[in-house]
């Protein structure tokens, strides 16, 4: 990245994040910390997803690329290539402010917790449930 860009990176991610907390502070008092709290998480996994939905659509993109590349000369195929070409580069460029987006809900996460926000599995409890409720009717049915 070139100084100009990180130097416009930097003001807007200062400037995404204070409209953030803005949000997230807008729920004032001590009875509310739980909620800001929950909220700068809740932004963090949501753009996080984005960001991963993203990627996974520009991976299917990109197949459809190589795939009609390999009919390079055929006219038809160089068209959509083209086509492809620019809404991949539109995706990229979208990719960079979702990115900026997760960036800023990070930051106000660490703001309001102190923490560092960090991805956690899928809780495994259905299936413990699932277990629990089948021990629960052979224990009722004996």
């Amino acid at each position: 990245m070139t100084k100009v860009k990180i130097n416009t990176y930097t003001q807007a991610l200062a400037e995404l994040t204070n409209l953030k907390l803005s949000v997230i502070n807008f729920h004032k008092g001590e009875e509310n910390t739980y909620l800001r709290i929950q909220t700068a998480k809740d932004a963090c996994y949501t753009s996080n997803n984005s960001i991963r939905w993203k990627l996974e659509q520009m991976s299917k993109l990109k197949a459809e690329i190589a795939a009609l590349f390999e009919q390079e000369g055929q006219e038809v195929a160089d068209v959509n290539v083209a086509k492809k070409l620019d809404i991949y580069d539109k995706m990229n460029d979208e990719l960079t402010e979702l990115q900026l987006r997760h960036d800023a809900d990070l930051t106000a996460y660490h703001t309001v917790t102190g923490d560092e926000w960090t991805i956690r599995p899928k809780s495994t409890r259905t299936n413990q449930s699932q277990a629990v409720n089948e021990r629960v009717a052979k224990l009722l049915a004996s």
